[in-house]
């Protein structure tokens, strides 16, 4: 194959005089070292997210815990509700009491 029939392809890796010396390929060589540390600290970063995720998410569960199993929301309305079943029956109940009482001091 001639140099004419790839004229056009791939030209980015023709280089004239004027460019200069050529320099050495970026990254020929892997670095163990680089590599080593950058596995260290990706391995120390996600660590350190679950981490944080965990103690989060326990935080806002005790928190979310407790407000469903000690809700006072429904225990206010039974006493509401209570309140008001009471206050009914109260003049009745009273009324009763000074009847027997009366009914006793009678005898």
């Amino acid at each position: 194959m001639s140099a004419d029939e790839h004229a056009g392809h791939d030209d980015w890796h023709q280089h004239d005089a004027s460019e200069g010396a050529p320099q050495q390929e970026h990254a020929a060589q892997a670095s163990a070292k680089a590599m080593g540390l950058t596995i260290i600290g990706m391995t120390l970063g996600v660590l350190a997210v679950i981490f944080i995720l965990v103690i989060y998410f326990q935080n806002y569960m005790s928190g979310y815990k407790a407000m469903i199993n000690e809700n006072t929301e429904g225990a206010a309305a039974a006493s509401v509700y209570r309140e008001s079943e009471l206050a009914k029956i109260k003049e009745p109940v009273e009324g009763a009491i000074e009847a027997v009482i009366a009914e006793y001091a009678s005898n």
